[in-house]
């Protein structure tokens, strides 16, 4: 009996000209120069040295940016007890993410 390879069951999305055209712009250049800097810095929630996680921050309702990113290590930010494993209980012991953006601000002048 002949095997045939799996059919997939759902279609890829083709990507849009629009998103095409950021994904080659230098905006987004720009962005994940930004990420590369702050992946740099210590964990902001439990000070855990580099290298960290460029966590994107949702919780004030803004828009998705690669320039509103703040460092995590991996276990405050996936791990079982992490931001994205455990949020509630994550912003009521470390605050809101999107408080931490100043302290990623000052640390890259720094």
């Amino acid at each position: 009996m002949k095997r045939t390879p799996l059919k997939r069951k759902t279609r890829l999305k083709p990507r849009s000209d629009k998103r095409a055209a950021y994904m080659a712009s230098d905006e987004r250049q720009r962005g994940l120069e930004h990420m590369a800097r702050v992946k740099a810095l210590p964990c902001v929630a439990c000070g855990a040295p580099p290298p960290s996680q460029a966590h994107h921050v949702t919780g004030d309702k803004q828009p998705r940016n690669d320039f509103r990113t703040i460092s995590l290590c991996y276990a405050c930010h996936q791990g079982p007890n992490g931001y994205h494993a455990a949020k509630r209980s994550w912003v009521e012991k470390h605050g809101p993410d999107y408080g931490f953006l100043p302290i990623i601000e000052a640390m890259l002048r720094d």
